[in-house]
């Protein structure tokens, strides 16, 4: 497809990482499936953001401005750094400087190890205090999200126009509808239990104030140029982010962490 990908390979995982958008597009743990979700319907073209995988929403969340979900994973990332730890894993490094753009820079550690993990540091080169909102929108892969729960939200969780959410009982989140949510949990660590494939995924949190959960349903899956129409049975979203009253203000000089890790747990 002409964009710049990363083939990485260790006794623990296979993943593959673009340059553009410093973007995870698969996770395989030896001798399992993928862990994440792309499109089949996904461009993969320069100036349009990737459907799937791992897009880095930043410097903004949303349709805050334009573009939506920020200039981050429409952008060209500058590949600052490859390791291997002494755990055998592998750690990417990638830059983007954007301080002309809004006065900060990003980068972003991908570790491929026994989970995946991610860190999105930012920091705010100039003279005032700028406001951050930022997510790694993860794309997980389902077997039938009719059989699929998040384990780890509670009502008190949901912003408060959702508070009678129908599909949240007892700590448990199910789909039966299109389910756009932006939530500020204490818990850290939401689970995926996708019982149609029979296993768990760990989705732990640090430095994010909110976590969404995203599966857009029947409507709005016709309605999208790069998701087909059934492709919303096979996906779910849960993401690490600071959105909405999550937020984060940076001082001049400072730096923000956003981190998630992903496990699989069976």
């Amino acid at each position: 497809n002409g964009l710049p990908v990363l083939h990485i390979k260790n006794p623990y995982a296979e993943a593959e990482v673009s340059l553009y958008g410093a973007h995870v597009l698969s996770y395989i743990p030896k001798g399992e499936k993928d862990l994440l979700w792309i499109s089949g319907k996904s461009w993969f073209e320069e100036g349009k953001p990737i459907r799937g995988g791992i897009p880095v929403c930043w410097p903004w969340f949303g349709p805050a401005a334009k573009p939506n979900h920020g200039v981050a994973r429409i952008s060209m990332w500058e590949m600052e750094a490859t390791r291997v730890e002494a755990d055998m894993s592998t750690t990417l490094v990638f830059f983007l400087d954007k301080q002309d753009f809004c006065g900060m820079t990003a980068r972003l550690l991908v570790n491929i190890g026994p989970s995946l993990s991610l860190a999105l540091r930012t920091r705010n080169h100039s003279m005032h205090s700028c406001t951050l909102s930022e997510a790694l929108h993860t794309y997980f892969a389902v077997k039938d999200i009719s059989k699929v729960s998040i384990l780890g939200l509670e009502q008190n969780d949901l912003p408060e126009e959702e508070k009678l959410f129908p599909n949240l009982r007892k700590g448990r989140l199910t789909f039966r509808q299109e389910t756009d949510l932006v939530c500020h949990p204490e818990e850290k660590i939401l689970v995926i239990d996708d019982q149609g494939e029979g296993r768990r995924i760990r989705v732990e949190r640090a430095g994010s104030a909110s976590a969404v959960v995203w599966n857009p349903w029947i409507a709005k899956s016709k309605a999208m140029e790069d998701f087909g129409d059934d492709e919303y049975k096979t996906m779910v979203c849960v993401e690490a982010a600071n959105a909405k009253d999550g937020a984060v203000g940076i001082i001049p000089g400072a730096t923000h962490t956003l981190r998630t890790r992903i496990s699989l747990i069976r």
